[in-house]
């Protein structure tokens, strides 16, 4: 069956069970997807032997050395590598609706952004407070490129040939907000439009094991210096868009929703 979107899916270092889990979902979507799981010299030979066996049963999915180094280049490599005109991009500890290849492609847009769902490490119990219902309405109302960049979130499906017309994920700013904050602040630069979808699609697991959130603050804070750098942010702009992002820096998303929740009284 002809593949409708491709989901690329860098790998860090992640427990084969979760990986089966992300993997399966990429493959069990109910519109036809081809897989791309980009490894690394860091992956470890027990996911890659993994991911070989599961290539043998799902010619859907495929397993590709990252062209360059690090996080970005894995998902440049996808990109280029893909066969299809929409792609989509989902982290190895996570895992997506089985509709939510299907429910994006319904939109003719640049970006479609959706909803998500934050579970805990054993994804079993979810954390409500943190469940996130984007809409349309409230995105058209915000005032500015990086509040809206700010505001969408993953699932994102794209659109391939605008992705290859910004030239891809830049590999020059770090890992912190490469996939997200900055690539979506590029294409909005560049006239992306933009669907939001408020239907909960993509699964974010929390934990304390090796997740790009959980680098120490001061290398995260520079690495989004450099996309506020990268589209000339300065003064009170700057050092709010600071502040609102460095209170997440080196902590589970529930751990510090509750400190916030604590400090102000209210859920957040």
């Amino acid at each position: 069956m002809t593949p409708c979107a491709s989901i690329i899916i860098p790998l860090l270092c992640e427990p084969i069970a979760w990986l089966e889990q992300c993997v399966q979902s990429a493959l069990q979507q109910t519109a036809p997807c081809e897989v791309l799981v980009i490894v690394s010299p860091r992956t470890p030979a027990e996911l890659v032997q993994a991911l070989t066996r599961w290539t043998r049963v799902a010619s859907a999915l495929s397993v590709l050395p990252e062209a360059g180094a690090g996080f970005a280049a894995a998902l440049n490599t996808g990109i280029h590598a893909s066969r299809t005109n929409r792609v989509g991009f989902l982290l190895a500890d996570d895992w997506l609706e089985s509709d939510a290849v299907e429910t994006c492609l319904a939109h003719d847009s640049d970006i479609v952004s959706t909803g998500l769902c934050v579970w805990s490490e054993d994804g079993r119990s979810k954390f409500a407070m943190l469940d996130r219902r984007p809409t349309q309405a409230l995105y058209a109302k915000l005032p500015t490129i990086e509040r809206r960049a700010a505001y969408l979130e993953h699932f994102f499906l794209f659109r391939r040939e605008m992705l290859i017309a910004v030239g891809g994920v830049d590999e020059t700013i770090g890992l912190t907000g490469a996939d997200d904050l900055d690539l979506i602040w590029t294409l909005l630069e560049h006239g992306a439009t933009v669907t939001v979808v408020p239907n909960q699609l993509y699964n974010y697991r929390d934990h304390q094991r090796e997740r790009l959130t959980l680098r120490s603050p001061d290398l995260q804070r520079r690495d989004l210096e450099k996309i506020l750098d990268k589209h000339c942010v300065r003064g009170e702009v700057r050092k709010q868009m600071l502040r609102d992002h460095e209170v997440w820096f080196g902590a589970p998303v529930h751990v510090v929703a509750q400190r916030l929740a604590g400090a102000t009284g209210c859920t957040p």
